[in-house]
């Protein structure tokens, strides 16, 4: 009889872990939407911009590239501070996507959207799993400028064409929000 039993424990305990895990990856796809749809398109109105040399950071594409925001000087910026691990930010990145897909073809707009704390095969895992295709980056914590440092993720800055900080976004946001690319796209952006 103790064989049974012993035998069923052996079955029960790897089915109630994966029962488990399922259930908590569900609950975490749950507040990963419920947190989406709280999320408002901000807005991006034309106001004074701030000094680009306060803004200026250096980052690293996912094949080890070192370029700084100030190489974008003449384009319009979307620079994205994030991680893998904050849910907020995984909450918000198909909004992302989707804007950059609108945006994929301008050649006057550039996303940067960077991971601290992430390594360039964490964030490749993301996004082949996420279906992603936006030029992820990584940034160490002392490359971000001061007047960058929100400790708040995801934040998103928007550099006008002259390198002037011209959006400041802390928290997440529907980006994907056709008011959104309309803005980027204006004068007001250059």
């Amino acid at each position: 009889m103790r064989s049974i039993q012993w035998k069923w424990w052996l079955l029960a305990t790897p089915v109630a872990m994966v029962l488990l895990a399922a259930l908590g990856f569900l609950m975490v796809r749950t507040l990963e939407m419920k947190i989406a749809e709280s999320f408002k398109a901000p807005q991006i109105a034309e106001r004074e911009t701030r000094p680009a040399a306060d803004y200026d950071f250096r980052y690293e594409t996912l094949d080890g590239q070192t370029h700084r925001l100030s190489e974008q000087r003449g384009k319009v910026v979307f620079a994205n501070f994030w991680g893998t691990w904050c849910i907020r930010c995984v909450a918000g990145m198909p909004t992302i996507q989707k804007l950059y897909d609108t945006l994929i073809n301008d050649p006057a707009v550039v996303f940067v959207v960077a991971s601290r704390l992430d390594t360039p095969a964490t964030i490749r895992l993301y996004a082949k799993y996420g279906h992603y295709n936006l030029p992820f980056d990584t940034i160490e914590v002392s490359d971000i400028p001061a007047a960058m440092q929100f400790n708040q993720y995801p934040t998103t800055f928007i550099s006008a064409k002259d390198g002037s900080l011209a959006e400041t976004q802390v928290g997440g946001a529907d980006w994907a929000a056709p008011s959104v690319s309309e803005a980027i796209r204006q004068p007001g952006a250059e």
